[in-house]
C-alpha cells in the first residue's frame, strides 16, 4: 500500500512539473492577446506620428525635381528647385534650373511651388479630424507593408485638401500613400488634378517621395505632372537643456 501511494504520488509529482514547463513555454492566448484598434485610435496614433517629426527636427531641406508633357500640344518642360522648411517660418525655394515650355514653366510650376510655399505658411498638419471626416475601409497590404486604408471627405473647400484615400502604416502609422482630388483648384491651367503620392522611410519617419499629378483639361489635354523630390537633409532640434546661441 504504501509502495503504490509513492508511485501516486510520483506520478502526480511529474505531472505537475510537465504542465508547468508547458505553461511557461506556450505562448499567450486568448484574452491576453492586444485587441484590435479602433478606428479613432488609429487616426489619433496617425496624427501623432504627423506632428512628432516636428517635435524632433528644426528644419529640412530637399531637392524637388518638376516634369511634364502634355498630350494636346506636346509641350514638355522641366524645373529643379531646392525647397527648405523652417518648422516656424514655413517654406522657401531656390530655382537651380529650368527647361522646356516657359507656358508650363509659368502657369504650372511656379503656381504649384507658390502655392506650396503659401499653405505651409498657414502651419499645422492636413490630416486631422478638424480637416476631415475619415472612414476606415479595411487592412490592405501596400508595397510590403500591412496598412490600415481610410477614406477621406474634407470638411471645407481647400486646395490643400484631397477627397480620396490614405494608407497608414499598421506598425508605425505614417501615411504611406496618398489618391485623391483637391475640393478646389490650384489655378485654372491646372484644375482639380488626380493626386496620387507615395512617402519613403527616412530618419524614421515618412516623407513625400514622388506626386503624381492626373490632368485632363481644355487648354493642355491630358497631361501628366511628376514631382521626384530627393536628397533630403534635416536639422535637428538642439537639446532643451542647451544654452541659449549667441
Amino acid at each position: 500500500m504504501a509502495l503504490r501511494t509513492l508511485k501516486i504520488a510520483a506520478w502526480l509529482s511529474f505531472g505537475v512539473a510537465l504542465t508547468a514547463s508547458l505553461s511557461l513555454a506556450a505562448p499567450a492566448t486568448g484574452p491576453t492577446d492586444a485587441a484590435p484598434l479602433d478606428q479613432n485610435q488609429i487616426i489619433d496614433r496617425m496624427v501623432r506620428a504627423q506632428t512628432a517629426r516636428f517635435e524632433l527636427f528644426e528644419a529640412y531641406s530637399r531637392t524637388q525635381h518638376y516634369s511634364v508633357k502634355t498630350d494636346r500640344l506636346g509641350l514638355k518642360a522641366e524645373l529643379v528647385a531646392r525647397v527648405h522648411r523652417d518648422r516656424v517660418k514655413g517654406k522657401t525655394y531656390e530655382v537651380l534650373s529650368r527647361t522646356g515650355s516657359s507656358v508650363v514653366q509659368t502657369h504650372v510650376f511656379d503656381v504649384l511651388l507658390e502655392a506650396e510655399v503659401a499653405t505651409s505658411r498657414q502651419g499645422g498638419e492636413l490630416l486631422t479630424p478638424e480637416n476631415y471626416d475619415f472612414r476606415l475601409i479595411g487592412p490592405q497590404d501596400f508595397a510590403g507593408h500591412k496598412c490600415y486604408v481610410f477614406e477621406t471627405e474634407p470638411k471645407h473647400k481647400d486646395k490643400r485638401l484631397l477627397k480620396g484615400r490614405i494608407w497608414v502604416d499598421a506598425e508605425d502609422f505614417g501615411v504611406i500613400h496618398v489618391e485623391g482630388k483637391p475640393t478646389e483648384s490650384p489655378s485654372f491651367w491646372v484644375g482639380r488634378p488626380m493626386i496620387v503620392q507615395d512617402f519613403t522611410k527616412i530618419s524614421g519617419f515618412w516623407w513625400a517621395s514622388r506626386r503624381r499629378s492626373y490632368l485632363d483639361n481644355l487648354l493642355l489635354g491630358k497631361s501628366e505632372i511628376v514631382i521626384d523630390y530627393t536628397d533630403y537633409e534635416f536639422e535637428n532640434l538642439p537639446p532643451r537643456d542647451a544654452p541659449p546661441a549667441k
